[in-house]
């Protein structure tokens, strides 16, 4: 690829993101669309999630991405707390380095 097709896609991407904040900037939102994309996390990460510790080709094994996950999965519901989520993560992410420290 050179670089002028990578500058030119660049600046295509930037543009396609800008015209939705320049076009619809001063418009309200109205509710049942702010409702809507207040609950896209809530239906894409855990999607996300699934996707990347279930693959196709392991099928549904206790490997050391699945035990963080449920490990997380767990302390969310226990804990339930609004603020909660970036502990969930440094917790899932300690659970796997030691998973990993102790299956090498």
């Amino acid at each position: 690829m050179s670089w002028p097709v990578l500058i030119a896609l660049a600046i295509g991407t930037l543009a396609l993101k800008a015209i939705g904040p320049l076009l619809f900037a001063a418009r309200p939102v109205p509710p049942w669309l702010a409702e809507t994309v207040s609950a896209l996390p809530l239906a894409i990460f855990p999607a996300l999630v699934a996707s990347a510790t279930l693959s196709p080709s392991s099928g549904m094994s206790l490997d050391e991405n699945l035990i963080p996950a449920a490990v997380v999965l767990v302390l969310l519901l226990l804990v339930r707390r609004k603020n909660m989520f970036g502990a969930a993560m440094i917790v899932g992410a300690a659970v796997t380095a030691l998973i990993r420290f102790l299956t090498s």
